[in-house]
């Protein structure tokens, strides 16, 4: 499947969905820091975690749609300096959210 159907078919299931996004992100050792603070402006990302592990930062963000969240992606989060990876998994069911347990 190519990017664009890829993107396609996420755009069509979560229409009309809030879109929330556990993303990992692999940094340069020096950049962890000014680049977790920098991430705080951003008014989609909710929660922000130095770790360590694969990854260096884990970042929680809600959007109203997959489109917005794909335009953080590639337009603002890919373009900061220091990053040298990412990668994002999109949540598909919510059972327990800010400790409080999901009806469903």
């Amino acid at each position: 499947m190519e990017l664009t159907e890829i993107s396609e078919t996420l755009g069509k299931f979560y229409k009309d969905k809030i879109v929330t996004a556990i993303i990992g992100v692999e940094t340069e050792v020096k950049k962890v820091e000014s680049l977790a603070k920098s991430l705080c402006g951003h008014n989609n990302v909710e929660d922000i975690y130095i770790v360590t592990g694969e990854f260096d930062i884990l970042i929680k963000v809600r959007f109203v749609d997959f489109f917005s969240l794909n335009e953080f992606l590639v337009v603002e989060l890919s373009k900061m300096p220091g990053i040298k990876s990412s990668k994002t998994m999109m949540v598909l069911s919510t059972v327990k959210d800010s400790g409080r347990i999901m009806s469903g």
